[in-house]
């Protein structure tokens, strides 16, 4: 299928533009493996987390995981980013190396924190 992009400069009879196809990615980041306790971990394991029907995939980076989401351009939702609104409670479902939950997460969640509940704006990347 060949799609045409029409600019202004474009719709002059004569001029054909070309279309640009968006540049693949061969490149793959590989980061260095550490061990903790006789065990080897890979850093290539990616954080997911389901909040209402998006699953969103995080690249471990330090830091709280709502920052990480939203600087890999992630639309969790939320909005206080202290805790106190719930609007950024996520579903953990693999998520190596993060905190345990906190005082704020408890109170919040309750129960769920057992069910892999997190705010993401509390939960900090190790």
């Amino acid at each position: 299928m060949n799609h045409r992009v029409f600019t202004v400069g474009s719709l002059i009879p004569g001029k054909i533009v070309p279309v640009m196809k968006p540049p693949t990615r061969t490149h793959v980041e590989k980061r260095e493996t550490t061990r903790q306790s006789g065990e080897s971990k890979t850093n290539l394991e990616k954080i997911i987390v389901v909040q209402g029907s998006n699953k969103f995939e995080i690249a471990p980076e330090k830091g709280k995981l709502l920052d990480a989401a939203l600087k890999q351009g992630k639309a969790i939702k939320y909005k206080c980013q202290k805790g106190t609104c719930g609007q950024c409670t996520v579903q953990v479902l693999q998520g190596p190396g993060l905190s345990k939950p906190n005082e704020q997460e408890h109170k919040k969640l309750g129960p769920e924190v057992s069910n892999g509940y997190r705010l993401a704006c509390q939960a900090v990347i190790l």
